[in-house]
């Protein structure tokens, strides 16, 4: 996005840490900090760690599950309890130590979640808040309220529906390195981080991400398995993989963010056509989509608590957990990214989440929320087009074309675009516009001849006879304009 080149640009107003140990959290919440900028070189000082005061509270020895009470990074784990956060050097045993926290945080903090070198903490009105350097020694650490347009300068946000089921993801060119595409090459991440906070719907059909530096509003989504129909129970992501279950145990996951989606134009280069084995590949598009996991053995239970963490460079080095049992023993099921099967690991901990009902059979279909309600149809000249059920974070939906008694099914790929003013969430009078792109089948190409005379005529006048047509598309509550095909469909 706009950080890869603007972020080297930005100043570090207020934002070096002071050469006290531990008091970078003391005073007042900063109105910028150093979140938006690449971070210190991660190193093993714990400097400023033995100035925080020893936790008074009741605490685990070990965090096994990334949550949003508790939750760990490669070098620390965290935990709010009360409204204060409590830190220990992940690989001790025991050891926890009070935070430093802003006055305008310390007490008031109703959930955390790390990754990489960034931690966030939601205030009690829901407000999203960011420390930094959280891969670095305690002194190093410092807050900022700042979040969204322009460079992660704007007033700040909220998370998405009030949810409590949220997540940090940070994808960095210091931890991750790069990220693979759809057509298998690997992408370097670029000149700076990838930040979201992911936040699951009431429903849990919907997956709204915020960017702190996109516009401060709750536009933008990544669909849910089953064209965005599945329900999920649960929802963690981290370095932009995101774990989903629902409630019979189906598990699935995804490689997703604004860059990857498609739709920082501005900095990276996309293409649908075919980029395996390419000299100089662009980025796959559509994106990588939902990978269905194969289910914890149906002899082990398992609850809403899943977990996703990165373990090392490359988006296959994550590590998924669900909490659970194993023949009456308490832990946690975990696997690799891409292993074919589940471990168990005993902690002897009671359980925390929910049961969910673990069957061995695929049920992902069994509790998906209705298709979206928003048709289009229009004619132009002779040939009569239709979009059922667009959804606005479906990345690519079926566009109909018919001509006298034939017909033809063409794709048409939409991406959100990249803003700075905000947009309302959802459909509505509000003109919202995509990067969309009009897929035509090979086969159609290849005979395109034999093709109705008004559909050949449309793809060789308005797509150049091409397979694939960027195009502006504009989508309200009421209609679709597709640019490059000349067509305003009206809602039906």
């Amino acid at each position: 996005m706009l950080r890869h080149a603007l972020a080297a640009t930005v100043l570090t107003i207020g934002a070096l840490a002071p050469s006290a140990p531990a008091a970078a959290a003391e005073g007042p919440c900063r109105p910028v900090g150093t979140a938006g900028l690449a971070d210190l070189v991660p190193g093993d000082s714990t400097l400023g760690l033995s100035a925080l005061p020893p936790a008074t509270v009741d605490l685990p020895a070990r965090i096994s599950l990334r949550g949003t009470t508790e939750t760990f990074n490669r070098r620390w784990s965290f935990a709010v309890r009360e409204g204060r956060v409590y830190v220990k050097e992940g690989s001790a045993n025991g050891g926890w130590r009070t935070m430093n926290l802003p006055d305008c945080l310390d007490g008031r903090i109703t959930g955390i979640s790390v990754d990489d070198d960034e931690l966030v903490a939601l205030d009690e009105s829901g407000r999203i808040h960011t420390m930094d350097h959280a891969l670095n020694a305690p002194w190093t650490w410092n807050w900022t309220y700042r979040y969204g347009a322009p460079l992660w300068l704007g007033d700040g946000n909220t998370v998405p529906y009030g949810s409590t089921r949220w997540t940090w993801s940070v994808l960095s060119p210091g931890e991750d390195k790069v990220w693979r595409d759809s057509a298998g090459n690997d992408h370097p991440v670029g000149g700076a981080k990838v930040s979201h906070v992911f936040a699951l719907s009431p429903d849990g059909s919907r997956i709204t991400y915020v960017d702190p530096w996109l516009p401060a509003d709750h536009s933008y989504e990544m669909a849910t398995p089953h064209r965005g129909r599945f329900r999920a129970e649960a929802l963690s992501t981290a370095a932009s993989t995101s774990f989903v279950v629902n409630r019979y145990g189906d598990l699935y996951t995804r490689l997703y963010d604004f860059d990857i989606a498609g739709s920082d134009r501005v900095f990276f280069s996309y293409s649908y056509e075919d980029q395996r084995g390419a000299a100089f590949p662009k980025i796959q598009l559509p994106a990588p989509d939902w990978v269905r996991q194969p289910k914890v053995p149906s002899s082990g239970q398992i609850t809403d608590r899943i977990s996703v963490h990165k373990t090392g460079r490359g988006t296959d080095a994550r590590e998924l957990r669900v909490e659970g049992r194993d023949h009456g023993r308490s832990g946690f099921w975990h696997k690799a990214l891409t292993d074919s099967g589940w471990s168990f690991t005993e902690t002897g901990e009671p359980l925390r989440g929910r049961l969910l009902q673990n069957t061995p059979d695929d049920r992902s279909a069994d509790t998906l929320v209705p298709a979206s309600p928003y048709d289009y149809a229009g004619t132009r000249g002779g040939v009569t087009a239709r979009v059922d059920a667009f959804a606005v974070a479906v990345t690519s939906t079926p566009l109909l074309l018919r001509a006298g008694d034939r017909e033809l099914t063409v794709t048409l790929h939409t991406v959100d675009g990249l803003r700075q003013s905000v947009q309302s969430p959802c459909l509505t009078s509000q003109p919202r516009v995509f990067y969309g792109t009009v897929e035509v089948p090979r086969s159609v190409l290849d005979d395109l001849d034999a093709q109705q005379p008004e559909l050949r005529d449309l793809i060789r006048d308005r797509l150049g006879s091409a397979r694939f047509t960027d195009t502006d598309v504009v989508v309200t509550d009421r209609t679709m304009t597709i640019a490059r095909l000349g067509l305003t469909l009206n809602r039906t």
